[in-house]
């Protein structure tokens, strides 16, 4: 009879430990704590998009010439270098002149309206009355051109002499700065593109 209480009494025992050892079953709870240890990958932003560059401001240089320009709302501005147009200390066109020349006339008869301003400068070459002088007969020169192109339009000439320098016509230790003159002997024209501001 104590061998068969005994042998119960350790088979309870045996039972007892094996469950003991059983994993207790997963809750709701204890998969959430699982499922928030593992790491998401961050996704990677992308690449920004490269901007379009800003459309450069227009101008109507002609290139491999020595006539320029630029233009707004209501005006264009022509620049012909005087070395091309003119031998030095003179007023009469060069034939090496004729194509900005017609590059100009081109512009003045597709966009010219209004007041068309010519205006000849020098560098400081001379005195300020000869040089005045030989500005005005320039601008004059140009505008003759033009009517004999037969673009007449509403013309003002004017001459500026050395007075409006765009560059330095001396350096800064008093030397000479030929590259400045260069660009301060020249004939500007002003092509209004509107008969009055009021147009558009």
């Amino acid at each position: 009879m104590r061998k068969l209480l005994y042998s119960a009494s350790l088979s309870l025992l045996i039972a007892g430990c094996v469950d003991s050892k059983t994993d207790p079953p997963q809750t709701e709870q204890n998969v959430a704590e699982i499922d928030n240890t593992q790491t998401v990958p961050e996704q990677q932003p992308k690449p920004s998009e490269p901007s379009q560059p800003q459309a450069e401001a227009s101008n109507l240089s002609a290139v491999g010439s020595d006539l320029s320009a630029n233009h707004n709302e209501f005006n264009i501005q022509v620049n012909l270098s005087s070395d091309v147009l003119f031998d030095f200390g003179k007023a009469n066109l060069k034939p090496e002149a004729e194509p900005e020349l017609q590059q100009a006339a081109q512009t003045l008869k597709s966009k010219g309206k209004g007041i068309i301003a010519i205006v000849g400068h020098t560098d400081n070459i001379g005195s300020d009355a000869a040089n005045q002088k030989l500005s005005l007969q320039r601008a004059e020169a140009v505008r003759d051109y033009f009517k004999a192109q037969g673009i007449d339009l509403n013309y003002q000439i004017s001459g500026m002499g050395e007075s409006q320098p765009l560059k330095p016509n001396t350096l800064s230790n008093g030397e000479d700065n030929p590259e400045g003159r260069q660009k301060n002997r020249r004939v500007e024209i002003v092509i209004n593109k509107t008969k009055s501001l009021s147009e558009s």
